[in-house]
């Protein structure tokens, strides 16, 4: 039983799949700007602010489609201004009018996220998506700052970003992280980030268990902090992105993959969920509509959330305070 505070009790076991949410297909994202009330997909009043990234291809392309809809004020977080520019006359193109900024943002680097965060200023955020995430790669590569890459830009960028735009947050805003299935085969053990015996794909594995600790952790200090904000993750399934891996990977995700508009259904859906939620497509969490899943247990053990967010802290030497 993992162990968790007496203020976060209602976390102590998975949720069941029971809520009454009406699920509609991903169509309806795109097609209907004013969706009909119970929707699982709310439209939001305009002037509310989103900054997503690796926005400018795949899932987090298709988010920003999704909530451009939905009339928020968007900021691409993108690595290349030629590509966040070319996405955001995309995005343009399909729904005149939308509200578009791109911002350069490597999560391979520290000092990248830091003057991200600072061309941001001031400005009041409501929805924060970290959706931007290293493949699974090899050979053993690091960081900027000498971080295993998965574990860098997975984990450790997006902890930095969103511990420096926090305090600029709205009172309800919303923070989600992209997880993925295979976190639930993540073991955290050095061995597979290390160059002499690296593993790409325990080393991935391993960086999308990080982003679940991470999401539930800030849940959980959330509730403590009695605050009106929200953490929540999602996985987008099996989903086609930017082709990566090997040729037998890509020829699988050609042939058995849904598409990387159906991957984002999960991650906008995610949106407008409550504290502490996880949504993925409710087909072996691999394919078809987003639904609210449960969570793994053994990310919802307290002393590991805690030593992680720590470690992350001195990593990044950031200090998170909720």
């Amino acid at each position: 039983m993992p162990r968790v505070s007496q203020s976060w009790l209602h976390f102590e076991e998975p949720i069941p799949v029971t809520r009454n949410v009406i699920q509609r297909d991903i169509q309806s994202i795109y097609s209907n700007p004013a969706l009909p009330q119970g929707s699982a997909y709310v439209h939001y009043p305009e002037c509310m602010r989103a900054l997503v990234t690796g926005s400018n291809s795949g899932l987090g392309f298709h988010t920003a489609v999704a909530l451009a809809k939905e009339n928020y004020q968007l900021v691409l977080a993108v690595r290349s201004e030629a590509r966040g520019q070319a996405a955001a006359a995309r995005i343009r193109s399909l729904i005149p009018g939308s509200h578009i900024e791109v911002s350069l943002l490597d999560l391979s680097s520290l000092n990248s996220v830091r003057n991200f965060v600072e061309r941001q200023g001031n400005q009041e955020w409501n929805l924060l998506i970290n959706n931007a995430g290293a493949k699974v790669q090899r050979p053993f590569k690091t960081t900027e700052d000498g971080f295993e890459w998965h574990t860098g830009v997975n984990h450790f960028g997006h902890f930095a970003l969103t511990a420096g735009l926090w305090p600029f947050r709205a009172a309800a805003a919303r923070v989600v992280t992209v997880s993925s299935v295979v976190a639930t085969g993540a073991k955290l053990s050095p061995s597979s980030i290390a160059r002499e015996t690296f593993d790409e794909g325990k080393a991935y594995a391993d960086s999308k268990f990080l982003n679940l600790l991470f999401a539930f952790n800030l849940a959980r200090l959330i509730d403590e902090a009695g605050h009106t904000a929200v953490s929540v993750a999602a996985h987008p399934g099996f989903a086609r992105a930017e082709p990566y891996g090997t040729k037998l990977t890509r020829v699988a995700e050609l042939l058995l993959a849904q598409t990387a508009e159906q991957g984002a259904a999960s991650i906008v859906r995610a949106t407008n969920g409550s504290n502490g939620d996880y949504f993925a497509p409710k087909n072996f969490q691999l394919w078809g509509a987003p639904a609210l899943i449960r969570r793994p247990l053994k990310s919802l053990d307290l002393a590991l959330m805690k030593e992680q967010w720590s470690i992350a802290e001195e990593a990044t030497n950031t200090k998170f305070v909720v």
